[in-house]
């Protein structure tokens, strides 16, 4: 995709066509305020972008069409868009025509066909931007989208303000939105990723949340599992009271228990109920809960005990790590032999009497070390007592929390059907026992193994999405991919003289920045002084970026817009004719000089639009000249001033 011209329309039907060479270095040369920079807006706007950037003047006061003519692969693209209404920032309409010999309609054949993000799509379609979506950030926050043609241009456009900027690199980095979609779409363009990773992250990001659903789902019926577990050990309870089961205890086994009581209450009655033993039943149902409470009650004794122990050990292991450390330089002289016991360790000289002192500190020293080591023994052992008091006491609490739950149904019971006799009291609890099992069967068992088998399905699926988008051989991928556009710049930049060109120069994709390798590390472009060496390092990155895209046939638009690049060697006021600093002027020809030779040994695949003030003499630069704005030559002709504006259109225009 390469620019054949961009036009503009005006409500009287004039038309302004500025044409341009495809494969080719194409100079746009002149005055300041010529419209030399507006070019590039006008192609963002024509290829997308929302919101339009014109500079107001006569540009928003007469023209009412932006179009851009663009050369595809085999066949060429028409696409417009109508200028903003007064007051709007944007238009969604636009216009795109496809055919291979289009050539600009007349302004009578403007007419909206689509709207600005299908116009992006299907141009981007043509390039080879294959579909892919994923959860990115746009311009104004976040998107359900993937790489775009928008994308793509960020890697194209170089802005009069950008060129010389050391803090960022690409266009419209300032934001930070369009600096996080750079970050996560460079390695799309590069060959990193392929068509449908963005796809399979948006895939993986859905299996992570369908994961953490079913961990949720799963966690709330294990919790009603164990209430139906204590549930059920009060319904035990209640029906050893009224005689219905032998024994207190409930089989370990909830559906052995189930069963058990389901049988006892459907069952008939082999003996009249006592009444006198019901009774009794609930006093040892109440010692039960008593006997229960105690345990807990020594539990948390036993625990505040096992606390309060492993709080001195632990100020005591830090007190003695500081004499441990003073001595630990003891280590360093070796323990004396017995025919040397008189040698002094540190000057060898001999002693009169064997020194007791080494051996002393020595004895201190292992017996501080014995003591720590035996308390790094215990821990172990002291974790293991902390997990079976808290073991215990979660058994001890759900037996408590059943026995209180089953004197609490007794007594309501009572309070509820005490006026009837006592053997129809019994079947009323009967009834009431059934039913809360009939209850319980629906909870228990079915529900936690189908929740856990689509707990593993979903774990299974994340890690086959982890697996497949590993970070990490994504990162060695790309870095892989940068080494030809880093081993560019470096021969480039020595080639230009610009500063630490030969001590290997890196792109660094997760800061967005050039960065060179120094004695001191690698230092980004934003600490190198001079504007020289901006722009330079500007202009080499989106070189050798796109002589990889060329050469790697990678999905973005063949065109590089580098407005202003002399800017840091002449100012704009002294570029109309003046004499030039021969120094200054020598290095802005060598830069223009080495971008005509990257276009001619890429051609015809890669078209570089310069607009600038300077006009060399060079036979090669003003060859590569196709627009010479000057006095009342410019982007928007004169007399337009006369004509009508887009705030005096109709609706149906606008």
């Amino acid at each position: 995709m390469q620019l054949l011209a961009l036009i503009l329309y005006n409500a009287d039907g004039g038309r302004r066509v500025v044409s341009f060479r495809p494969g080719a270095l194409n100079v746009v040369t002149g005055q300041s305020a010529s419209g030399k920079s507006t070019l590039l807006d006008i192609f963002e706007y024509c290829t997308g972008r929302k919101t339009a950037t014109f500079p107001i003047g006569p540009m928003t006061d007469t023209v009412s069409w932006y179009a851009a003519l663009f050369q595809l692969d085999t066949t060429r693209a028409f696409a417009a868009r109508p200028a903003p209404v007064p007051g709007k920032k944007t238009a969604a309409q636009a216009m795109l025509k496809f055919g291979p010999d289009l050539e600009p309609p007349p302004y009578t054949h403007l007419a909206p066909n689509t709207d600005r993000h299908t116009l992006r799509q299907r141009l981007g379609r043509f390039i080879g931007i294959e579909e892919n979506h994923s959860t990115t950030l746009r311009s104004r926050g976040p998107s359900s989208t993937g790489a775009h043609l928008g994308h793509a241009t960020l890697l194209c456009l170089q802005g009069q303000s950008e060129i010389a900027d050391k803090n960022h690199l690409f266009h419209r980095q300032s934001d930070r939105y369009v600096a996080v979609a750079l970050k996560q779409t460079l390695p799309y363009f590069l060959g990193v990723a392929p068509h449908d990773q963005a796809r399979k992250y948006a895939q993986l990001n859905a299996a992570r949340s369908r994961l953490k659903q079913v961990e949720r789902d799963l966690k709330r019926a294990q919790d009603s599992s164990d209430t139906a577990h204590i549930t059920l050990a009060a319904l035990w309870h209640e029906a050893h009271a009224l005689n219905l089961v032998p024994a207190s205890a409930p089989p370990d086994e909830d559906v052995q228990a189930m069963q058990t009581l389901e049988e006892a209450v459907l069952s008939p009655a082999t003996e009249p109920p006592c009444e006198h033993a019901e009774e009794q039943r609930n006093l040892d149902l109440e010692r039960t809960c008593a006997d229960l409470r105690e345990q807990l009650r020594a539990l948390a004794a036993d625990r505040r005990l096992l606390l309060a122990e492993t709080a001195a050990a632990d100020d005591y292991a830090v007190s003695a790590h500081i004499p441990r450390g003073r001595l630990a330089s003891l280590d360093l002289i070796p323990p004396p032999q017995d025919d040397d016991a008189r040698t002094c360790v540190l000057c060898s000289s001999v002693l009169p009497q064997p020194d007791p002192t080494i051996a002393t500190l020595r004895s201190s020293l292992d017996r501080l070390q014995r003591q720590l080591d035996g308390i790094d023994a215990i821990r172990p052992a002291r974790r293991a007592a902390f997990e079976a008091l808290h073991q215990q006491t979660t058994q001890l609490r759900s037996q408590l929390r059943a026995a209180e739950s089953a004197l609490q149904a007794l007594a309501q019971a009572g309070q509820t059907n005490g006026h009837l006799p006592h053997a129809d009291r019994i079947d009323f609890a009967r009834g009431r026992i059934h039913g809360t099992l009939t209850a319980l069967q629906h909870t228990m068992g079915a529900d936690l193994a189908r929740l856990s088998q689509a707990r593993d399905t979903a774990r299974a699926a994340v890690e086959a999405l982890e697996a497949e988008l590993d970070p990490h051989t994504q990162r060695k991928q790309l870095l892989a991919r940068l080494v030809p556009v880093n081993r560019d710049i470096t021969l480039w930049a020595h080639q230009l003289q610009l500063e630490h060109g030969n001590q290997g120069v890196h792109l660094n994709p997760d800061l967005l920045t050039i960065e060179f390798g120094t004695d001191t590390g690698r230092l980004p472009l934003s600490r190198l002084g001079s504007g020289q060496n901006w722009v330079g390092y500007h202009v080499l990155a989106h070189l050798a970026l796109h002589r990889y895209f060329v050469r790697q046939r990678r999905p973005v638009p063949r065109i590089l817009f580098l407005d202003q690049p002399s800017q840091v060697w002449f100012p704009p006021t002294t570029h109309d004719g003046d004499d030039q600093d021969n120094e200054d002027s020598l290095a802005a020809e060598r830069l223009f000089q080495l971008v005509h030779e990257v276009v001619e040994d890429l051609a015809p695949d890669l078209q570089v639009i310069v607009c600038d003030h300077v006009d060399f003499p060079a036979p090669w630069f003003q060859e590569a000249v196709v627009h010479r704005w000057r006095h009342s030559e410019k982007l928007v002709p004169v007399h337009w001033a006369d004509v009508a504006g887009p705030h005096n259109l109709s609706r149906k225009d606008r």
